[in-house]
């Protein structure tokens, strides 16, 4: 039965409400990935949640996958929310980075590859349309086959394989980020160590030389507006910035399962993550929009300068 709002009614309800529950973790961790944006995500599964609850006796009854049913509703709801964000973010003041999300937020039993949710990955999504991105992200991510796949997208598996091979081939010209976190938070380390020493020799020997910086104020803080591409351009803007801000302090911490760097002084946080690819700092990604900043966590380390 069904209460005059269309509501299911008891016990339907309950039913729905534990199916909803028992996904929703996975469900929030499958739209970041799919969006960059924490809150979107937690919208969309939000609204994900009042779509079954408002689903007749009926239709509830003949779902017989409820965690698959759920992922193809949370996947179609993404790709819509996703193209409109994507016309938007070519607005964006400066370069559009993903939100860093402290490790504790995301839930450990999401059933989601973590190295997908790494910062420099989803950077690298946003290369792509989102129906491609959904492809990736649910083989990648969720293990997802191309039958599977062509189910939630509504295609042909060819059509997905399609997809999945132009991805690959897109996000194939950037060299792999290596997943080591001792080696990441080293490097980190020493990086830091050479900006403060104003070592612009140091830091050019930890850059690959075609490495890039990406920074994201938004328009809300002081950030460069293009990338930075070479490594002794990288070099000179980050010395240039220590050179200006002498007293900074600076934190060792994680954010998407990554090691990172926060940076804090007067006004101003910056969230720092980089990749590495064959042993050096491909690239660099700062994100100081403070709007961006909210789920950062406070599990972060001072570090001695």
């Amino acid at each position: 039965m069904t209460d005059t709002i269309g509501r299911v009614e008891q016990p339907e309800t309950d039913a729905v409400l534990a199916h909803w529950q028992a996904e929703k973790p996975r469900l929030t961790v499958l739209a970041y990935n799919m969006l960059g944006v924490w809150a979107q995500a937690e919208d969309i599964v939000g609204a994900v949640g009042e779509q079954v609850f408002t689903m007749a006796p009926t239709s509830a009854a003949q779902v017989h996958n409820w965690p698959g049913f759920l992922t193809t509703l949370t996947t179609r709801r993404a790709i819509d929310v996703l193209r409109s964000a994507q016309h938007q973010r070519t607005q964006y003041v400066g370069s559009w980075l993903p939100e860093p999300i402290d490790r504790a937020v995301l839930p450990e039993d999401a059933a989601i590859n973590d190295s997908m949710l790494r910062l420099g990955v989803l950077h690298l999504l946003e290369e792509l349309p989102a129906s491609s991105r959904a492809a990736y992200v649910l083989h990648h991510a969720m293990g997802y086959t191309a039958l599977n796949i062509a189910e939630v997208l509504e295609t042909s598996p060819g059509a997905v394989r399609q997809m999945l091979s132009r991805a690959s081939k897109k996000l194939g010209q950037s060299p792999a980020p290596e997943r080591e976190d001792t080696g990441l938070s080293a490097m980190l380390s020493q990086i830091v160590q050479a900006i403060h020493q104003t070592d612009a020799e140091g830091v050019v020997r930890l850059l690959a030389q075609d490495a890039a910086l990406y920074s994201d104020g938004g328009g809300k803080v002081r950030a460069a507006i293009n990338p930075v591409f070479g490594a002794r351009r990288i070099a000179r803007f980050l010395i240039g910035i220590e050179r200006k801000n002498p007293g900074r302090n600076i934190f060792s911490g994680q954010v998407n399962g990554e090691p990172a760097l926060l940076f804090t002084m007067e006004g101003r946080r910056d969230v720092v993550i980089i990749d590495i690819a064959e042993g050096v700092i491909q690239r660099i990604l700062q994100v100081s929009n403070p709007e961006k900043l909210g789920q950062v966590g406070r599990n972060w380390t001072p570090l001695p300068r």
